[in-house]
């Protein structure tokens, strides 16, 4: 089951529609329908204050066994600061109320019952605009924003009741986005058709089940290409002029990151689609959320990087790209199109460890790119912030949390050796895909490579505070310099 941002669905409903769709759809099960259409468009607007206006319009038809009264909808979450929110049924406006099942999701009570068989027009719109005081919210400036793969778009899920289903968006479907004429547009989608009227420009992306999670990022950018690693063309976007020289020797340090990511979890696919480096249209928009405390493990006292995957094959970056480093910042979010992102449906709601699997291998590609004593200051950077007399609270603390889970990649590396850890990976990924993957998944796959018993390794890692003393021991340094390591460690 994949899930998609225009609709979710659980596992048991998708199987039993994709059994109800084998015979020919001859009878229903439960309460249902299909998505027969749905269009998205996205508008920009800079004045009065940027911001995007989205509709959203789909047809839906009732191919269940039952009438239906109601449906609940999730719309777009706190990260998304959003208003005028507006839905209509065919021609009748819907006041929503909170839904009595989860206070997440939106009640709609249509005006008249939905019967077998009937057509219907669920049309949504709203705005949403970007703040600065808000810890949790997404980049729109006056020049450029994004949209990431993430519950932008309204959520349509299946009907109350046993075996009910519906949600899944058509086969086919486009998605529409309206900007100022000289705006560079990436989004998810084919190759768009263009539409010049009055200084604007619309392109119509049209969405296939490939294209997973809508997305969209577009502003006033100026875009340099390269070629690198296995013929990997990179189109980087940047508000101001790109230095040659130093794209160049970023260029093949992303290259030999993008290698590592390659050898470690497999290949993201015969084709190597483009990769696209992109400088974040509001640093609000961006720092907030990117800042998750790997950084200054990773890199120590260098310039802080900033970057966030938001599309599978899409990174925004900070600080921005003119005169920097462009590459080596995006390398660490990059990491996660290998690992997952918009291809299996855990992958937004992962938790630690897992989720710290993207800052492993950004740290294995420095090791790389860096030399081999890039390895042990990660790993004493990471120590220093685990107390050496950690308590059972430790665990509940993000900061030493974060750090142990780094650490135990590191240790299970170290357990079973570098070629055993690869084929694990390699194996978890390939099976999970598409089904999203848990520590119990990472587990199973490790015993199955090494022959070892690693689980009572594993949960005695995460459950115990602190780190073993036996691998603090092994990457221990004098007093001073853990004293040293302590203070770059303190944010």
């Amino acid at each position: 089951m994949t899930r998609t941002v225009s609709s979710f669905i659980f596992p048991a409903a998708a199987l039993l529609l994709a059994a109800w769709s084998l015979v020919g759809c001859a009878s229903s099960l439960g309460p249902g329908y299909t998505v027969v259409s749905q269009q998205i468009r996205v508008t920009f607007a800079s004045q009065p204050s940027p911001r995007v206006l989205v509709d959203a319009e789909y047809r839906l038809k009732n191919v269940g066994n039952q009438n239906l009264d109601i449906l609940d909808v999730r719309l777009p979450g706190r990260r998304f600061s959003t208003a005028g929110t507006v839905i209509s049924w065919d021609d009748n406006v819907i006041s929503p109320s909170e839904s009595s099942t989860n206070p997440r999701d939106t009640l709609l009570r249509f005006p008249a019952r939905w019967t077998i068989g009937a057509s219907h027009i669920l049309h949504f719109t709203y705005t949403i605009s970007s703040t600065p005081e808000a810890d949790d919210d997404i980049g729109i400036s006056q020049d450029a924003f994004y949209l990431p793969a993430e519950a932008w778009t309204p959520q349509l899920p299946q009907p109350r009741g046993v075996f009910g289903f519906g949600g899944i968006p058509p086969s086919k479907w486009e998605l529409s986005v309206q900007v100022p004429g000289e705006f560079l547009v990436h989004a998810s989608g084919a190759k768009p058709k263009q539409n010049r009227k009055n200084r604007q420009i619309q392109f119509v992306f049209r969405q296939s089940s490939a294209d997973l999670a809508p997305f969209v990022v577009a502003g006033r950018y100026r875009e340099a290409r390269q070629q690198l690693f296995q013929s990997q063309d990179i189109h980087i976007w940047s508000r101001g002029e790109l230095d040659q020289a130093t794209l160049q020797r970023e260029g093949e340090s992303l290259s030999r990151s993008l290698a590592v990511y390659d050898s470690l979890f497999g290949g993201r696919g015969k084709s190597r689609p483009p990769l696209w480096i992109v400088e974040c249209p509001a640093e609000f928009g961006c720092r907030a959320r990117r800042d998750t405390g790997y950084s200054k493990i990773l890199f120590g006292d260098e310039p802080a990087a900033s970057s966030e995957m938001i599309s599978q094959d899409t990174a925004l970056v900070l600080p921005p790209i003119s005169g920097q480093n462009p590459e080596t910042f995006a390398a660490p979010a990059l990491a996660a199109g290998w690992l997952g992102y918009g291809q299996n449906p855990g992958f937004y709601e992962q938790q630690l460890p897992m989720s710290v699997l993207p800052a492993f291998a950004a740290a294995q590609a420095r090791e790389i790119a860096a030399g081999p004593e890039v390895r042990e200051q990660i790993i004493r950077r990471a120590l220093a912030q685990v107390p050496v007399d950690a308590t059972a609270a430790s665990n509940s603390d993000l900061r030493i949390f974060r750090a142990k889970s780094l650490l135990l990649f590191y240790a299970l590396h170290d357990r079973i050796g570098a070629d055993r850890f690869r084929d694990a990976m390699q194996h978890m990924l390939s099976a999970r895909r598409s089904r999203g993957f848990d520590v119990t998944d990472l587990i199973s796959a490790i015993e199955q490579e090494s022959h070892q018993p690693i689980g009572p390794f594993v949960r005695q890692w995460i459950k115990h505070p602190g780190v073993p003393a036996e691998f603090r021991a092994k990457y221990s340094v004098t007093s001073g310099a853990k004293n040293c390591l302590v203070q770059e460690a303190t944010p």
